[in-house]
C-alpha cells in the first residue's frame, strides 16, 4: 500500500485543509451534527450514500489556530489536530507512534493500484485492555479486538462461525470511550489490532472520507449513533408473539392443518410463514419473478388462517430470474442495475439473478406495485425479505453510482422500498424481516442472523451474530429457532421441490438442541422457528415437544413486556437484546460475560450453548429471580438445568417478575 500521509494542518481564514507528504492540500470540513459527535469530511466524499443518514442539523464547529495545528470545539467536542498525524478528541487518538510509518499505520490518502481504486486510511490507538465492538453481524463474537474485519455484505451459503457476514455496519466503538462511524455504503477494511496490537487501521475506497467521531460509554455512543442514522420504526404487537415457519409448507391446506395441530397441543401461534408460494421454486431460483401458484395457494388462501387468528408471511427477494418474462419486461423498461456496457447486471454470487435498481423512481414504483398487490390481494401481513447482499462492484445504478459505492447499502435501499409500501398498504399491520443491511437499516426492523446450521455451533454463531448486531445499533434482531439446515434435510428439501408434496418434510434437529433453541427463541426480540426440516414443537418427541410448547406459552406471557421494550427502542434506539457490556458499562465482569444479555431492562438470559444443560452465568448486582426453574446465584456461578429448565431470571421487584412468577 502506497500512502500519501497527512503532514500538517493549514488554516486560511476560516478554511481548513490538511497538507499531505506529497505537498497536495486537501480540504477538511468539520461540523457537529449531534452533541458529542465531530464530523470530518476530508477530500471529496461524493461517493457517500446519504440514504444512510436522515436529515441532519449539521452545525459548524469553532476552529482556531493552536500552535502548529488547530483546535475544534462544539457542544461536547474539544479536539486538537496538531499536525498531520497527531489528532486527539478525548479518548480518541490517532495512532501516531514512530512505528506508524513502518507498520504502516499512518493516516492519509491511499494511492490507486491496478486492482484497487484510490482511498483513505484512518488510524486509532487502542489502549491496553480496551475492546472494540460494532461492525454489524459477527459469527465470531462481539469483541473485535485483535481481528481483521472486512466489512462486505456476503451471501454466507449456510456457513457458521466464519468471519464474514450478511450484514455489515461501518460503526466501530470501544469501551475506551470513543466510536468511529464511516459514512459509506461501500466496503470498509478494518484491522482492529490484528497486525499491530495497539493500532486500528480503517480503509475505505473513494476520493474522500466522511468520518463521524462519537464520544461516550457504550449506551451513549449507540444513542448518538441512532440520532445520526435513525431509530427503528414501529412493529405491531403481534410481531412479538410466536412465528412458525419451515422451508417450506407446500400448500395452504397444509398450513391450516399445522395450525390446527398446534392449537390442539395448546401451542400458541401468531404468524405462519411460507417460502414456496410461487410458481417458481425459490430454493432453486433465488428470485421473485412469478405469480403465486394458484393450484397450491388458491385465491383467498390466507382467510382460513386468519379465521384462526393466524397472520401470514411470504418470502420475497429483490432479484428477477434471468430469462423470465418479468426480467425481460424489467430489462426493456431499464429497471435493473446495469453493467458498464448497459446490460442487466447479475448478482455477484449468482449471475442468473438480476437485482432491481431501486434508485430509479420508476423501477421502485413498479416493484412496489407488485408488492402492494401481494400485501392486498394475498392478505399477508409479514414478509421474509431475503437476499440483497451481492451487488457486483462495477454495476451502474440509475443515479450514476457504482456497485462498489453501495455494495452494503443496496440492502438498505431494498429494505426502505419494502418498508415504505408495507406501511402504506397495511399501516398498523405489517412486519418485515430482513437479512442484508448496513448503517441505517435499523430503521426498518427486524433483521435475522441468516441461514445457520442446525448444530450447537449454529446456535452459538446465531447468538454471537445477534449480540454483535445489537452492539451495532440494531434494536430488533432474530434467528432461525432450530437452525436452518442439516446436510440430509437440505438435500431432501431440494428433492421435494420437484413435487411440492405436502406433509413430506421431516423433523431434522437433534431433540435436545431443538428444545434449547426453542427456549432461547422465546427469549429473543422476535421468536421465529424456521428451517428446511420441520420446526413445529409437535414434530418432536418428548420431552422436547413439551419443552418447546412451554417456550411458546412463556413467549405469549412475555409479549406485553416485549411490546413495551420495543416501544422504548423506537424512542431512543436502545436494543431489545442488551449485551452485558452495554447493560453494565465499565463493569469488567459484565464485559467478560459475552454470551449472555438482558432482554429489555429486567430479564437476564444466558442461552445454553452445549448439550448437558450446564453453563457459567454472571449475575449482575441485585436480586435475580429464576423464571424457568434454574437456580440463581451471585457473581459468576455454574448453573445446571434439567431439560425443562433454562437460565432466565427476572429482576426482583420488576413488573415482568410478577408476570412470569
Amino acid at each position: 500500500m502506497t500512502l500519501d500521509a497527512y503532514r500538517r494542518m493549514v488554516l486560511t481564514g476560516g478554511d481548513l485543509a490538511v497538507e499531505l507528504d506529497s505537498g497536495r492540500r486537501v480540504s477538511v470540513r468539520a461540523t457537529a451534527p449531534v452533541e458529542g459527535v465531530l464530523r470530518l469530511r476530508i477530500g471529496d466524499p461524493s461517493v457517500c450514500d446519504d440514504i444512510l443518514l436522515p436529515d441532519l442539523d449539521d452545525r459548524p464547529v469553532d476552529i482556531s489556530a493552536q500552535g502548529t495545528g488547530v483546535a475544534l470545539r462544539a457542544p461536547g467536542v474539544s479536539a486538537v489536530w496538531r499536525d498531520g498525524q497527531d489528532f486527539r478528541l478525548g479518548p480518541f487518538a490517532r495512532f501516531a507512534e514512530p512505528a506508524a510509518s513502518t507498520v504502516p499505520y499512518a493516516a492519509g490518502a491511499r494511492e490507486a493500484t491496478d486492482d484497487r481504486p484510490a482511498g483513505w486510511v484512518e488510524t486509532v490507538h487502542l489502549p491496553p485492555g480496551a475492546r472494540v465492538y460494532g461492525g454489524g453481524e459477527s459469527y465470531q463474537g462481539p469483541n473485535l479486538r485483535g481481528r481483521h474485519r472486512y466489512l462486505r455484505n456476503t451471501e454466507q451459503d449456510r456457513n457458521a462461525g466464519r468471519d464474514s457476514a450478511y450484514l455489515n455496519v461501518p460503526l466501530l466503538w470501544s469501551d475506551a470511550g470513543w466510536g468511529l462511524f464511516v459514512h459509506t455504503g461501500g466496503v470498509v477494511d478494518a484491522d482492529l489490532g490484528a497486525e499491530h496490537v495497539e493500532a486500528a487501521r480503517i480503509e475505505v475506497d473513494g476520493p474522500g472520507i466522511d468520518l463521524f467521531l462519537l464520544l461516550g460509554d457504550g449506551p451513549t455512543i449507540l444513542r448518538r449513533y441512532s440520532e445520526l442514522t435513525g431509530r427503528p420504526g414501529p412493529l405491531p404487537d403481534w410481531a412479538f408473539g410466536v412465528w412458525m415457519s419451515r422451508s417450506s409448507y407446500f400448500t395452504a391446506a397444509e398450513m391450516v392443518a399445522v395450525a390446527d395441530d398446534l392449537r390442539a397441543a395448546d401451542c400458541p401461534v401468531d404468524v405462519m410463514h411460507v417460502d414456496e408460494w410461487l410458481a417458481e421454486s425459490v430454493l432453486d431460483d433465488a428470485a421473485w419473478s412469478s405469480a403465486p401458484n394458484r393450484t397450491r395457494f388458491p385465491s383467498g388462501w390466507t382467510s382460513e388462517l386468519a379465521s384462526r387468528g393466524v397472520r401470514t408471511s411470504v418470502w420475497i427477494n429483490p432479484y428477477l430470474a434471468k430469462g423470465s418474462a418479468l426480467a425481460d419486461e424489467a430489462t426493456a423498461k431499464g429497471y435493473l442495475i446495469r453493467t458498464p456496457d448497459g446490460e442487466p447486471a447479475g448478482a455477484a454470487d449468482n449471475p442468473d439473478t438480476l437485482p432491481v435498481d431501486f434508485t430509479d423512481p420508476e423501477a421502485r414504483e413498479w416493484w412496489q406495485g407488485r408488492l402492494a398487490e401481494v400485501l392486498g390481494a394475498e392478505g399477508v401481513s409479514a414478509l421474509l425479505s431475503d437476499f440483497g447482499e451481492e451487488v457486483p462492484p462495477d454495476a451502474v445504478f440509475d443515479d450514476g453510482r457504482r456497485g462498489r459505492d453501495r455494495h452494503n447499502s443496496y440492502g438498505l435501499i431494498y429494505a426502505e422500498t419494502v418498508w415504505e409500501v408495507g406501511r402504506r398498504v397495511r399501516p398498523d399491520d405489517f412486519a418485515p424481516i430482513f437479512r442484508a443491511g448496513t448503517a441505517g437499516s435499523q430503521r426498518t426492523p427486524a433483521h435475522w442472523a441468516g441461514d445457520m446450521p442446525s448444530t450447537w455451533a449454529g446456535l452459538v454463531s446465531s447468538l454471537r451474530a445477534c449480540l454483535s448486531m445489537s452492539l451495532s445499533g440494531f434494536a430488533v434482531v432474530s434467528h432461525d429457532s432450530g437452525g436452518y439446515w442439516t446436510p440430509s434435510s437440505y438435500d431432501r428439501a431440494l428433492e421435494l421441490r420437484k413435487t411440492m408434496t405436502p406433509d413430506a418434510v421431516e423433523a431434522d434437529v437433534e431433540p435436545e438442541l431443538y428444545a434449547r433453541w426453542a427456549q432461547w427463541g422465546a427469549l429473543s426480540p422476535i421468536m421465529r422457528f424456521h428451517g428446511v426440516g420441520r420446526r413445529e414443537p409437535t414434530a418432536y418427541p418428548e420431552p422436547a415437544r413439551s419443552v418447546a410448547v412451554a417456550a411458546c406459552r412463556l413467549r405469549k406471557a412475555l409479549q406485553p413486556y416485549l411490546v413495551s421494550v420495543a416501544a422504548s427502542a423506537s424512542a431512543d434506539g436502545s436494543p431489545m437484546m442488551r449485551p452485558m457490556v452495554l447493560a453494565y458499562p465499565g463493569d469488567r465482569a459484565g464485559r467478560d460475560a459475552e454470551l449472555q444479555y438482558l432482554l429489555g431492562p429486567d430479564l437476564l438470559v444466558a442461552p445454553l450453548l452445549e448439550p448437558g444443560g450446564t453453563r457459567e452465568v454472571w449475575f449482575p448486582p441485585g436480586e435475580w429471580v429464576p423464571v424457568w426453574g434454574a437456580s440463581a446465584g451471585s457473581g459468576w456461578a455454574t448453573i445446571r438445568c434439567e431439560i425443562d429448565q433454562f437460565p432466565v431470571y427476572a429482576r426482583a421487584g420488576s413488573a415482568v417478575a410478577g408476570v412470569v412468577a
